[in-house]
C-alpha cells in the first residue's frame, strides 16, 4: 500500500528528469596544408550539408523497461478507485493501527535483555505518559525514567519506575506546554553498571478535536460522511479515518483535506461504492488521525483528537449511490501514459 501511495512522488520525480534524445552536431574539420605542396583551396559545401545533424535516441534498458511495466500497472489498478476512499483489509496492520508504538527489545551482556513498553506512539494533552520497563535476566536498581524535549532538549518530568524484579512502570504527568518530539529515557543500574535506554514518542495539545458525526448522506458514487470538529487554530486539515464493519473488519481507509477556520466546523469524509463491498451497515468509524498541516517551510505538523475513540454510523441504502466507474483527472492520466510509454506499452 505504502509503495502505491508513493508512486505520485516518484512520477513527477521522473517527468521532469528523464532524458530527451540528444543532438549531436559533428565538428567540420580544417583544410590542412602538406609542406612541400602546392596549397589548395577548401571544397565549399552546400549550406544545408555544411553542419549535419544526427538524432540519438535513448534506449531504455531492458530490466528499467521492466520496472516500469510494474509500476504501470500498480499505477493503473490504483486509478480505478479515488485516492480519498482505499480498500481496507486485515494485513494492513500499520493502517489498521496508526498510533501503535512498537517495542524494541535491546540485548545486555550475558544473555539479558531490556524492553520499553508504551501504550501507543502519540499522546494528547491532557493523557499521562504510562511507561513500563520490562528486564530478562538482570536483576537491576534504581530504575527511572525521564522525559526530554528533543527540540530544546530541556527535561520535561521524571519519576522513580517501581515494581517487580521483571517489571518496573511509572506514570508521567503532563503539562500543559508539551508539544512536538520527546525522548524517553530509562536509565537502570545492573552488574555494577548502568544502563540507559532510550525511545520516542509525541506529545500534542490539540489544536482540534472531532466532537460527532452526522447522519451519511448519498452523493453520486459516495456514501458522505459529515464529521463535526471544534477548532482551536484555524488552517488546512487533513483527516484520516478507518471504516469497519459492525463485525469490526476492516472496509476502507478514508481521508480528507479542508481549510477550517476556528470554532465548529465540519470536514466529511466519502466512501466510493465499490470499497463498501455490497455491506449497508451499520459501520463504525474510528482509527482517527487528525492533522493540521504546516502553513510554511519549517513549521511542525500539529495534531487533533477526538472525544471518542469511534463512532457508530447506521445502515446506510446503497441503492442511492450511482455504479458509474471511477475517472482519473488529467494529471492522473497523463503520468500513466507517461508509465506506459515507458514500459514500452504504446
Amino acid at each position: 500500500m505504502l509503495l502505491i501511495l508513493s508512486l505520485s512522488a516518484l512520477l513527477a520525480g521522473l517527468w521532469f528528469f528523464w532524458p530527451t534524445p540528444a543532438v549531436v552536431s559533428l565538428p567540420q574539420p580544417e583544410p590542412s596544408v602538406v609542406a612541400g605542396l602546392p596549397k589548395t583551396t577548401p571544397v565549399k559545401h552546400h549550406p544545408d550539408t555544411e553542419q549535419q545533424q544526427i538524432s540519438v535516441t535513448e534506449k531504455i534498458p531492458e530490466p528499467v523497461t521492466e520496472s516500469f511495466k510494474l509500476l504501470a500497472s500498480a499505477y493503473a489498478a490504483e486509478l480505478e478507485l479515488p485516492a480519498y476512499s482505499r480498500p481496507l483489509s486485515a494485513a494492513d496492520e500499520h493502517l489498521l493501527n496508526p498510533n501503535r508504538y512498537i517495542p524494541q527489545s535491546v540485548p545486555l551482556e550475558g544473555g539479558a535483555s531490556a524492553t520499553i513498553v508504551l501504550p501507543k506512539y502519540r499522546f494528547s494533552y491532557p493523557e499521562t505518559v504510562p511507561v513500563t520497563l520490562e528486564i530478562t535476566g538482570l536483576q537491576v536498581f534504581d530504575v527511572s525514567v525521564q522525559l526530554t524535549s528533543e527540540r530544546g532538549g530541556d527535561s520535561a518530568a521524571s519519576a522513580e519506575m517501581r515494581g517487580t524484579p521483571e517489571r518496573y512502570s511509572a506514570v508521567l504527568d503532563a503539562e500543559e506546554d508539551w508539544n512536538g518530539a520527546f525522548e524517553v529515557q530509562v536509565s537502570f543500574t545492573g552488574n555494577g553498571t548502568t544502563q540507559v535506554l532510550k525511545t520516542g514518542i509525541e506529545y500534542h495539545n490539540p489544536v482540534a478535536t472531532i466532537v460527532g458525526i452526522d447522519d451519511s448522506l448519498g452523493v453520486s458514487t459516495d456514501m458522505q460522511i459529515p464529521v463535526t470538529l471544534e477548532v482551536k487554530q484555524a488552517g488546512f486539515y487533513r483527516l484520516r479515518a478507518n471504516l469497519y464493519t459492525a463485525q469490526r473488519q476492516p472496509l476502507a481507509l478514508l481521508s480528507a483535506t479542508e481549510k477550517l477556520a476556528t470554532g465548529q466546523q465540519e470536514i466529511t469524509l466519502r466512501a466510493y461504492k465499490a470499497v463498501l463491498r455490497n455491506n449497508s451497515g451499520p459501520y463504525i468509524l474510528g482509527s482517527f488521525v487528525l492533522e493540521k498541516r504546516p502553513a510554511v517551510p519549517g513549521e511542525l505538523t500539529q495534531y487533533g483528537d477526538s472525544e471518542q475513540a469511534e463512532y457508530k454510523l447506521e445502515p446506510f441504502a446503497l441503492s442511492q449511490l450511482s455504479d458509474e466507474p471511477w475517472q482519473p483527472d488529467e494529471q492522473e492520466q497523463q503520468r500513466l501514459q507517461f508509465l506506459q510509454q515507458m514500459a514500452g506499452q504504446q
